[in-house]
């Protein structure tokens, strides 16, 4: 009953921090979209949201997985559990892992359906739009976390977990910018900003409400990427590359389970 009450209140905790943290982490980032005039008000919204479940999400996985496994004491009954998960089929580990990953994004979830509801309600969005937003910002939370999870059980570490999911959002936002020297010295650079686009989370926002921020004066003269033809990539085969990076990423943190299973 003790425990019970304890996992009671560590969720509820966890849930009101993840919410001010996200609403405030929301409020910054949509200021600064706006000073930058990317786009209309609900289209900062929903790329303040994408911005913010990518740097909420591998946190949450990260330290559900690290206090899971690695700051247990090791003469207490959750590290006894955990050392006799870990000796257990690679399908349980698995398992647990996964349930791990879903378990730690509930609060990071609740927070992205209140937030779209409260757009839903207050603004003239079409329902298609949200709903499409929803199933994006859910397939993010989830890719995101299966980042922090691998980054969190490869360097043995929350912190550097975390970091490395951040670096690899950067990469992927940022390759618009970092196509600079490359147009510098490759003079055509017309098949690789597919890749770019397809790879970049933030431009499924830019396919569902037929916006241009590369043509924004802001973002202009940074990317050479509005020098050429290109179009926006549709938000599901953008989904389905990012749920591609998770699935691979949680499967690169299941075998580091495994063969850290077979080392006990």
């Amino acid at each position: 009953m003790n425990t019970a009450i304890c996992d009671r209140n560590r969720f509820l905790k966890t849930l009101f921090v993840c919410i001010a943290t996200a609403s405030f982490l929301l409020w910054a980032i949509y200021q600064l979209l706006l000073q930058a005039q990317l786009g209309l008000p609900v289209e900062c919204f929903f790329i303040a949201q994408i911005c913010v479940v990518l740097l909420v999400s591998p946190y949450l996985a990260a330290y559900a997985i690290h206090t899971g496994f690695l700051t247990t004491r090791p003469d207490s009954p959750s590290a006894s559990s955990a050392t006799s998960l870990l000796r257990l089929s690679p399908m349980s580990s698995g398992w647990h892992l996964l349930r791990t990953l879903l378990i730690s994004q509930i609060p990071l979830l609740c927070w992205v359906f209140v937030s779209t509801v409260i757009v839903l309600f207050f603004t003239n969005t079409p329902f298609t739009k949200i709903f499409q937003m929803f199933t994006l910002l859910g397939i993010y939370s989830v890719s995101a976390a299966a980042v922090g999870m691998w980054g969190a059980r490869g360097f043995k570490d929350a912190l550097f977990g975390v970091e490395c999911a951040y670096l690899l959002w950067c990469v992927l936002i940022g390759g618009a910018f970092l196509l600079v020297p490359v147009d510098r010295y490759m003079g055509n650079i017309q098949p690789i900003i597919p890749l770019v686009l397809h790879l970049n989370p933030l431009t499924a926002v830019c396919y569902i409400f037929n916006m241009d921020p590369f043509h924004t004066p802001l973002i202009y003269d940074l990317t050479p990427v509005p020098s050429y033809l290109y179009a926006y990539t549709p938000w599901y085969i953008v989904g389905f590359w990012q749920l591609l990076i998770g699935i691979c990423c949680f499967l690169g943190a299941w075998r580091i389970s495994d063969a850290y299973r077979r080392v006990l």
